[in-house]
């Protein structure tokens, strides 16, 4: 199947989760909870069954990049844990830390004066503010000097060009997946798919989530409903 192409707002409603476990079997599922319906053509004559069908395959195609991602970013991880600096007995992992940690954040005005009169009865002197900056670009550094040895194992592991098949791979899984969302049925027994298919995505994508309970449980009583008016 030839599955048109989603301009990047299709997706902008989603949240932001991780949807590998999302588009795992959800196409099956679906297929899977639809008995043989009276009356009903053949399932691989319905183009809900058929773009679900491509979407599994594409699912299947998605687990090997998927895999060699996860060896991959365990390795960088693990390569990743000395990626620190200390200052005053605290751990830095990003540069803006630690400039956050030479800036300090008020949350109001109040807080911000209190602080200022703590430090009137002592001020930095020149010497002192020089050996304060020293100490805050020797982080920097520091900091710049590990990320750039993480980049060359990055580089020599192939892990972004690794990353990058991954993620192409579950783009196109995400595609087929509102394929099928966008999929006309023709049969009852595809309408009653494509209900279930969507109920078993929110519940993936909302989960705990009250209100989208009732959208789920209303979708599953329509399913219900017009599979037992088409095995009357």
């Amino acid at each position: 199947m030839t599955m048109k192409p989603k301009p990047p707002a299709a997706n902008a409603g989603l949240p932001a989760i991780d949807r590998r476990s999302l588009v795992c079997g959800l196409g099956t599922a679906a297929v899977a909870g639809v008995p043989a319906l009276g009356s009903a053509a053949p399932m691989n004559d319905d183009p809900v069954f058929q773009a679900m069908a491509a979407l599994k395959q594409l699912e299947i195609h998605a687990e090997e990049p998927e895999a060699a991602h996860t060896i991959a970013e365990e390795a960088v991880l693990d390569a990743s844990k000395g990626n620190v600096v200390t200052l005053d007995g605290k751990e830095m992992r990003t540069h803006e830390q630690i400039d956050d940690h030479f800036t300090p954040a008020f949350e109001d005005e109040e807080q911000f004066n209190r602080f200022v009169e703590r430090l009137r009865p002592r001020h930095l002197s020149a010497a002192e503010r020089a050996e304060r900056d020293l100490c805050r670009q020797a982080a920097h550094n520091e900091l710049t000097r590990q990320e750039a040895t993480i980049a060359e194992f990055e580089q020599r592991t192939g892990y972004q060009e690794i990353e990058t098949q991954k993620d192409a791979a579950y783009a196109a899984v995400w595609d087929a997946e509102y394929e099928v969302m966008e999929t006309k049925p023709a049969t009852p027994a595809g309408a009653v798919a494509l209900l279930r298919f969507v109920a078993d995505l929110m519940e993936v994508l909302f989960p705990d989530d009250d209100e989208h309970e009732h959208y789920i449980k209303a979708i599953r009583n329509a399913a219900d409903f017009f599979e037992g008016s088409a095995s009357a």
